[in-house]
């Protein structure tokens, strides 16, 4: 089902991962993704790993648009971590990837409208935690709160993703108690 989501990576202070999914963004689907990766993932690897990436710039885009039409005319196999269809999927893609470099979208502005931004996930190696926002956010958010310094969408009449749950990362949820929040 189309629901819009985020998916992001927070470290040293910086957003590493902002990847926008076009599919399944509720809990029981891209949560449970980002979820269940986290549980049985090495974090010391994936913050390794996490070093390897940077966000797409217009030439590459360009380059790598060519290189997909004339080698196979398939973009999500050529690059699965630039495609809407990979979702939370991405922090595996990240995890398992070999190549030098990992290049991807920078979607973090998504989470600015809740109208279309259903559901978002931040995984924040920082501070060691598992956040869950929800869309269709009707109020403006308190100060300090991830997204607040984000545009407002007075205009519209939807603000930014709101905060719903935070889990440490050293102590996740199972199934049921994270989709209980």
């Amino acid at each position: 089902m189309g629901t819009r989501n985020l998916t992001m990576v927070i470290q040293d202070g910086k957003t590493k991962v902002a990847q926008y999914g076009q599919w399944g963004g509720y809990p029981s689907g891209q949560g449970l993704v980002a979820l269940n990766f986290l549980r049985g993932a090495d974090m010391g690897k994936f913050g390794e790993q996490l070093k390897k990436c940077r966000f797409l710039s217009d030439s590459d885009e360009d380059k790598a648009y060519i290189k997909s039409v004339d080698e196979t005319n398939n973009w999500q196999a050529c690059y699965p971590a630039l495609t809407r269809d990979t979702a939370a999927e991405i922090l595996s893609v990240i995890y398992r990837s070999t190549e030098p470099e990992i290049i991807l979208k920078d979607d973090s502005e998504f989470a600015a409208d809740s109208l279309f931004c259903e559901w978002a996930y931040v995984v924040d190696l920082d501070k060691g935690t598992f956040e869950v926002f929800k869309g269709f956010n009707e109020s403006p958010l308190p100060e300090g709160e991830r997204f607040s310094q984000m545009p407002q969408g007075e205009d519209r009449g939807y603000w930014p993703v709101k905060l719903v749950a935070t889990f440490d990362l050293s102590s996740l949820p199972d199934t049921a108690e994270f989709l209980d929040r």
